[in-house]
């Protein structure tokens, strides 16, 4: 009975342990030196129309030369994955938005994967990177 009950609190001691290192991981937010924040959205419309919102806010106001890339790929025969789109955009500004839109061709599984390397007076330039995975028909 003594070694069922020292059992169950051991995996009790390890969840509560295991759940309070997850808590405290989520609310660690990566320190930048040019940008307070990224967002960046990926959908596809019914009609095969790739929407990628991206937008950006600058640190203190600081002049920003931000080097926006978008890489869309269809994946093909479940591993490879096929380039579709691979747009580079360079944007001056202490802030961004805009929504860029490209036509899909074919139905299928697609993978987005936005790059912002974000130059300023900060100090280092900042590399934020946003990645996900879309089925479009």
């Amino acid at each position: 009975m003594k070694r069922k009950i020292c059992l169950i609190l051991a995996v009790i001691f390890t969840i509560a342990c295991f759940s309070q290192n997850l808590v405290m991981a989520s609310e660690i937010m990566p320190r930048y030196n040019n940008v307070l924040f990224t967002t960046t959205s990926f959908n596809i419309t019914d009609a095969g129309e790739a929407r990628v919102a991206v937008n950006y806010e600058g640190l203190d106001s600081n002049l920003i030369v931000a080097t926006i890339t978008i890489k869309i790929e269809k994946r093909n025969l479940l591993i490879f994955w096929k380039d579709v789109v691979d747009d580079t955009n360079i944007v001056y500004g202490s802030s961004y938005i805009n929504t860029y839109v490209y036509q899909l061709e074919k139905t299928g599984t697609y993978r987005c994967t936005v790059e912002y390397v974000l130059s300023g007076a900060g100090g280092a330039d900042d590399v934020v990177t946003f990645e996900d995975t879309k089925t479009y028909g």
